[in-house]
């Protein structure tokens, strides 16, 4: 009884831990796709990471796959979407920034300035997570990124 109990719990794991390969840039794509995404690129920026562009909800994002395997499974993940903001960002910003991170537990905000006034600087936000044990890439995560981005955007948005 019990080695037949045992020999079910294997298969059951062993079924999950299948379930649970590291998605590859195809799975992203048609995943993206079956959830209305447009204008999708898929781009190799090194031989361990993938940039996949896309458009949603009005919303340009990136979806970057990392840690890539030989068999183009990746196991580190980060959504993101950045937002081109003119002139040189004030302490104002900055303090947007913080209080996003500080209030909000999930994604990080980040601000990026440059060198020159005259090219502005990018605000965003990202969401990172690891498909490796029986953490799968789904529709659940695309959509708690853009929980994630609206929050942000609400945020910077807010007066004061």
């Amino acid at each position: 009884m019990l080695k037949s109990l045992a020999l079910a719990i294997s298969a059951v794991t062993l079924a999950s831990a299948a379930a649970a390969d590291p998605a590859g840039p195809e799975d992203v794509v048609a995943l993206l796709q079956s959830m209305d995404s447009t204008n999708i690129a898929t781009e190799w920026v090194d031989d361990a990471t993938v940039r996949i562009d896309a458009n949603r909800e009005g919303y340009n994002f990136t979806f970057r796959l990392m840690d890539c395997n030989a068999e183009e499974r990746c196991v580190s993940n980060m959504l993101f979407a950045t937002f081109d903001m003119p002139g040189a960002p004030g302490i104002d910003d900055y303090i947007k920034i913080n209080e996003y991170n500080d209030n909000y537990p999930f994604g990080r905000a980040f601000l990026i300035s440059s060198e020159s006034d005259e090219d502005g600087y990018v605000i965003g936000v990202d969401y990172a997570f690891i498909t490796a044990d029986e953490n799968k890439i789904g529709e659940e995560e695309v959509k708690f990124f853009f929980v994630i981005l609206n929050s942000f955007v609400s945020h910077m948005q807010e007066e004061g």
